[in-house]
Parts: structure tokens; C-alpha cells; sequence
């Protein structure tokens, strides 16, 4: 898929300017996601702690997809991205006043800020994006957030985890906020969608009756989260680690997640198939549950990196499937919609592992949560399926 996001890149000058902004703002976000963590470990933070501080940073973005489709219905989605990227420098207050106060509950909430600015975001980018790509370039768009992520990883998490323990807290913080007013300068930039009146097409809610595949594309995101969200709120406790190990733990997550979606071919995103998916959910579980088990710390961090290129391979077919599923007028509900599900599912899973994690350990916690979500994820994806 790389060829495909390359060749759009050079095609469209917005688009090099919305990756401009969103790369910068993601950088800043990666630095501030380490030291948070970071934090939490040396403040010796419960494993419900940690599932806590995942399911806030995951929440928010269930009422910020709400208000990010409201305010699409009356703004440019260009000022939606301004308002999004405005809330997350905001945002910032919340980690400073935690760190100064050494609160385990305010860095918790650190995130809840660029959660709700993700949740604005998402409808408005999809809409944006579907809108200005021409057909034959809309798998470009499934993998935007792949390569933004790709800076977050290598720029502010990889370097968060390398810096960790050298600069002080402010330096991360202040670095972010710089990040977000680049970010602020690039959006103003890009060309408003109503400068072409045939290329803004109204935003409309999802009608009462859905097609099969449609229906199918609302529900893949949501199974992915009801496997992978205890594994990813419960990843700081798996294993005895201090915390630098920690940070390259959560390193090697984000760099699976990278290059996941770069590892298959265009023809696989026209015609992935539900045992496909279902397999590649295997694999992730299979990896996580391996992760407790071994005494080597080298093995795990391949462990985690291996589950999350599954994980990833997964999330960029459930937003491929939406983007080619729906059209202009209802990609922005429907990527909404989506992601609400998401976020709720994750919110239920990762709450139910980190209570039983204080209770019956991470390792037993994990095993649990996760058979439980990917037996649900088979229901839905063979549901959905037999539908089509």
C-alpha cells in the first residue's frame, strides 16, 4: 500500500499539508503518551491504574465523534481540525498540574483531552478526505493515520523512550504544545471544501436501512477492539519490567501497529474475507498470552511487535471498508458511528481486565478477557458474513 500513498502525496498539495499538520501534533502527543506512562510506573500505579488510564484515553472520543459530526453539519470540516488541534494543546494543563501534584488520578486524565480531539477529528478527516480523493486513490486515505502514526512512533514515542529519564517532564510538555501550534498553522492553510460547491456535498445521518456490506464495515472496528483492548490496557503489567523496559514494550506495540498496514497488497484491502481477519485476531491473542510465559524480555518485545502488525493489518481493512462502503454524504456518520462502537467496546473490556487483573492477576485477567472478546468477534465477523 505504500506505492498507493506515495502517488497521492505527490498528486494532492492539501494532502501534504493536512499529513504536515497531523505528523506534528502526533509527534508532540507520542512524547507526552511516554512521560505519562512513565510516570505512572514510577509512581507504582495498580494494573487497574493502567487500565484506567486506557480506558481515558479512549472514552472522550465517544462524545467527540458526536460533537465532531454536529459541528460538520454547520463548519468547514478545515475548522474542525483547527478546533480539534486547539483542544489538544489545552489539553496539556491536565499532565502538568498531575506531574506537579504526583496524582496517579490526573495523569489518568491526560489524555482525555487529545481523546475528545480524536474523536472531532475522525468524521471530519474521512469526510474531507473522501471528498477531495479520486476513487482510484481512496485506499490512500484508510492509511493515513498508519503514517501519521508512523511519526508518532519513531519521533515521539521511540524518542520519548530513548530521552526518558534525561529531560525533565516540562521539556516533553512544552515540546508538544509546540508541535500542536505548527499543526494549527498548517490546517489554516488547507483549501476550504466549499471553494468548490460541487465537491461539498451535505453531511447526512445514516438511513434506516443499511446494505449487507455496509452493515459488515460498522462492525469490523468494534471487533477488533473487543479482542485487543485488555491486551493493550494490560500491557504494562504482563511482565516484571522496569521502566525503561516498559517504554520499549510500549515502543514495540507502536511499531507493530506501524507496519502492520504496509504489509499487505492493494488486492487484499478489494477482498479480505472474514476467516482472514478472524485469523489475524488469533495471531494477536496467541502472541499476547505468550508474553507472561517467557523469561526473556527480547522475546517479548517480538511478541508484542508481531501481535500488533495483526492488529494493525485488521484496523486499516476496517476503515478501507468504511471509506469504500459508504458515500460522501454518510462516510462522516458512518465513520462516527464506527468509532463510537469501538470506543465503547473497548471501554467495557479493558474496565472487566483491569478489575480482574487486581483480583486474579494480568496473566489469568488477559487469558479471560481475551477469549471472551474473540469469541464475540467470531460472532460478529461470521455474523455479518453470512449476512452478506
Amino acid at each position: 500500500m505504500f506505492p498507493i500513498l506515495l502517488r497521492s502525496i505527490r498528486k494532492y498539495a492539501w494532502l501534504r499539508g493536512l499529513l504536515c499538520a497531523l505528523i506534528c501534533s502526533s509527534i508532540g502527543s507520542g512524547l507526552t503518551f511516554i512521560m505519562v506512562f512513565g510516570a505512572l510506573a514510577k509512581l507504582k500505579a495498580s494494573p487497574s491504574s493502567f487500565a484506567l488510564a486506557f480506558i481515558l484515553s479512549i472514552l472522550p472520543g465517544f462524545f467527540g465523534s458526536i460533537l465532531g459530526k454536529s459541528l460538520l453539519e454547520k463548519i468547514e470540516a478545515k475548522y474542525c481540525f483547527i478546533l480539534a488541534e486547539a483542544i489538544g494543546a489545552l489539553g496539556l494543563l491536565i499532565p502538568y498540574y498531575g506531574l506537579h501534584q504526583e496524582s496517579v488520578f490526573i495523569l489518568q486524565l491526560t489524555e482525555t483531552a487529545s481523546s475528545l480531539a480524536a474523536g472531532i477529528l475522525i468524521p471530519s478527516l474521512n469526510h474531507y478526505s473522501k471528498t477531495k480523493l479520486d476513487p482510484q486513490d481512496i485506499a490512500s486515505a484508510s492509511i493515513i493515520d498508519t503514517l501519521v502514526f508512523t511519526c508518532q512512533v519513531l519521533f515521539g514515542i521511540g524518542l520519548g523512550a530513548f530521552l526518558y529519564g534525561k529531560i525533565e517532564n516540562s521539556t516533553y510538555l512544552l515540546t508538544d504544545l509546540f508541535s500542536y501550534l505548527i499543526a494549527i498553522f498548517f490546517l489554516f492553510l488547507l483549501p476550504k471544501l466549499g471553494n468548490l460547491s460541487k465537491e461539498n456535498p451535505p453531511v447526512e445521518s445514516l438511513p434506516n436501512s443499511l446494505s449487507s456490506r455496509q452493515h459488515a464495515s460498522l462492525y469490523l472496528l468494534p471487533a477488533l477492539a473487543a479482542t485487543s483492548a485488555a491486551a493493550m490496557s494490560l500491557l504494562p503489567t504482563l511482565i516484571h519490567a522496569s521502566q525503561k523496559d516498559l517504554l520499549l514494550l510500549l515502543f514495540s506495540r507502536s511499531l507493530g501497529q506501524l507496519m502492520g498496514p504496509f504489509l499487505i497488497k492493494e488486492e487484499r484491502y478489494k477482498n479480505h474475507s472474514s476467516f482472514f481477519i478472524f485469523i489475524c485476531l488469533l495471531i494477536f491473542i496467541g502472541c499476547y498470552l505468550c508474553v507472561p510465559l517467557t523469561q526473556s524480555f527480547l522475546i517479548a518485545l517480538v511478541l508484542v511487535f508481531s501481535a500488533h502488525i495483526f492488529s494493525n493489518i485488521v484496523y486499516s481493512l476496517g476503515w478501507y471498508s468504511l471509506l469504500t462502503n459508504f458515500n460522501q454524504q454518510q462516510i462522516a456518520a458512518a465513520s462516527a458511528n464506527s468509532y463510537q462502537k469501538q470506543i465503547f467496546v473497548s471501554a467495557i473490556v479493558s474496565l472487566l481486565a483491569g478489575i480482574l487483573a487486581d483480583k486474579i492477576g494480568s496473566s489469568l485477567s488477559l487469558f479471560l478477557c481475551s477469549f471472551i472478546g474473540l469469541s464475540l468477534s467470531a460472532i460478529i465477523l461470521f455474523r455479518t458474513k453470512n449476512r452478506t
